[in-house]
């Protein structure tokens, strides 16, 4: 009998059309990132991202592993869905090794944006303005980076981590 489930799972055809803006996620994907230390030097880590549909082909859930800058293992995962019904996307990461769950997107708070061949992530809690961007090139590329404003996006401190993914499977 075929399997009915490929190991990145299926999108639903239920699913909102919404959800296609991530669809470049699933799979697996090989990378090297880089992370600004509090010296302002940087350091390179190896890592691995891997997308699959979720909950019935309806949403996206996506993990990074890797290495930290101490040598201690990395992982983390993101929770994406579109919610049809309020017109918004719900967002959550786990930082599994750090322990906390963010909630980034929802009907209240933060947006998804296509801006050219990039899609633009931008949360807000009380302390921090975040702005991800997953700049696409072609369907096996995709750079990611993170910029982050600590006073109300008067200033970014942009470039802090950068991944450079390239599609394994």
């Amino acid at each position: 009998m075929a399997t009915a489930i490929t190991p990145h799972g299926r999108k639903s055809s239920a699913a909102p059309e919404e959800l296609n803006l991530f669809s470049f996620l699933v799979g697996k994907w090989a990378g090297v990132g880089k992370t600004r230390l509090e010296d302002g030097s940087y350091a390179e880590f190896e890592l691995t991202w891997i997308g699959r549909y979720i909950l019935d082909g309806t949403a996206i859930a996506d993990e990074i592993h890797s290495v930290g800058p101490d040598g201690s293992p990395y992982l983390g995962i993101s929770l994406r869905q579109f919610d049809s019904k309020s017109g918004s996307w719900i967002i959550e990461y786990l930082n599994v090794s750090g322990s906390f769950l963010r909630a980034q997107v929802n009907s209240r708070s933060g947006s998804v944006e296509r801006e050219g061949d990039a899609v633009v992530v931008t949360a807000q809690s009380e302390a921090t303005i975040s702005r991800e961007y997953y700049r696409l090139s072609g369907a096996d590329r995709f750079v990611y980076s993170i910029d982050l404003s600590n006073d109300r996006g008067q200033s970014w401190n942009r470039g802090s981590i950068e991944m450079t993914m390239t599609r394994a499977e």
